[in-house]
């Protein structure tokens, strides 16, 4: 009888810590729709419509195998935010350049629009890298920034090695603006590590500064 009432009482104190704080948590649900790690894979290549210097064009994005690559995708023309990050990438174009890049933006907008907007926005008249239109969606689906709901591409930035591996990666919510001085040193240390032999970029690494050195 005794051993009974134990049993009991012990199944009592399991139940109860079940709902107590001690006990493990439930592993949160996953995401659903998450894109996959993008990280190490290729990009797609594709024919995208584009505007570049004043004119409508075609850009193919295999060509530009054999270099790096950044593709700064943002959500659209005639916006608030858009207009400040562009004019900025602009104003480090020359820089990227130097750096051995090539700077590619791209929304979701028609190159018809593009060409308005350069139009009637003094900073967008003035950019000299392409704009392109992904007016399907099928680039920004591939990599992950389409946003079903809205016909648009997250703001997002992707450094594209010469192999045309995609070797980092930046998203954003449309309410916050990036760093085009931020994007410049994530291309300077994926430069710096690629020529290196095995060297690693530490924290808030910038050109010039020493790479870490397994030994």
């Amino acid at each position: 009888m005794k051993k009974k009432a134990f049993l009991i009482a012990i199944s009592t104190i399991i139940a109860f810590g079940a709902g107590c704080g001690d006990a493990p948590e439930k592993a949160p649900e996953p995401a659903k729709n998450a894109p996959a790690p993008i990280i190490g894979t290729k990009l797609p290549l594709m024919y995208l419509d584009a505007f570049h210097k004043g004119g409508l064009t075609t850009v193919k994005l295999a060509s530009y195998r054999g270099k790096w690559l950044i593709l700064f995708f943002y959500p659209a023309d005639f916006s608030f935010v858009c207009p400040t990050e562009l004019t900025e990438m602009s104003e480090y174009y020359d820089r990227f350049k130097k750096a051995g890049a090539e700077v590619l933006a791209i929304s979701t907008d028609s190159a018809l629009v593009h060409r308005a907007w350069a139009e009637h926005h003094e900073g967008i008249g003035t950019i000299r890298f392409p704009m392109l239109s992904d007016r399907a969606g099928k680039l920004s689906r591939a990599m992950g920034v389409y946003v079903d709901e809205k016909g648009t591409a997250l703001r997002a930035s992707f450094v594209v090695d010469p192999d045309g591996a995609i070797i980092a990666a930046e998203l954003h919510d449309d309410s916050i603006g990036r760093s085009a001085g931020e994007l410049l040193r994530k291309l300077e240390a994926a430069i710096a590590v690629r020529s290196s032999d095995g060297g690693f970029c530490p924290a808030n690494w910038n050109s010039g500064e020493e790479l870490i050195t397994p030994k």
